[in-house]
């Protein structure tokens, strides 16, 4: 029996959360009818199985708090995935307010787990890779130097 498109759909969903325009992609670069692709993100809209602020709070928590990303570089990924940046901006609201996630102050926690595992580098070596770490993680220099004070360590760029 051949699949539908709301059947894959939810396939594609009970693997990873998505967003709609990440889901509407995939669904028709898999071959699926563009009408039939609509019709499946609008039941799985009603059933409130797809859901943009719930997803954008979800992957944002995620990489908060365990990516250690920065806050642009969540808006960045979130974007890429089809969340407008007014979205991603309330889910990040609603992360401090409700779990006390602040994506401002994140640096200072990854920052220092990550000085942690440098301690066996001479400090030339374990400044320059905390700094390349924050770097990769979408910190902008401003806070990454801000971050290397507050764990004890001078920034020497």
């Amino acid at each position: 029996m051949a699949k539908t498109t709301y059947d894959r759909a939810l396939n594609m969903l009970a693997f990873r959360a998505r967003s709609v325009s990440e889901l509407r992609r995939q669904l028709l670069r898999k071959g699926e009818p563009a009408p039939d692709v609509e019709a499946a993100i609008m039941r799985l809209l009603e059933q409130r199985l797809l859901n943009d602020e719930d997803f954008a709070r979800q992957f944002a928590r995620v990489k908060l708090t365990g990516a250690g990303a920065s806050k642009y570089k969540i808006v960045q990924e979130l974007g890429r995935k089809g969340i407008a940046k007014p979205l991603v901006e309330e889910a990040l609201a609603s992360l401090k307010e409700s779990d006390g996630l602040d994506a401002a102050e994140n640096i200072h926690r990854v920052a220092e787990k990550k000085w942690k595992t440098l301690a066996k580098l001479d400090e030339q070596t374990a400044k320059r890779r905390l700094y390349a770490f924050l770097a990769r993680r979408g910190f902008n220099p401003d806070e990454i130097r801000g971050a290397m004070s507050t764990v004890g360590v001078a920034s020497d760029d």
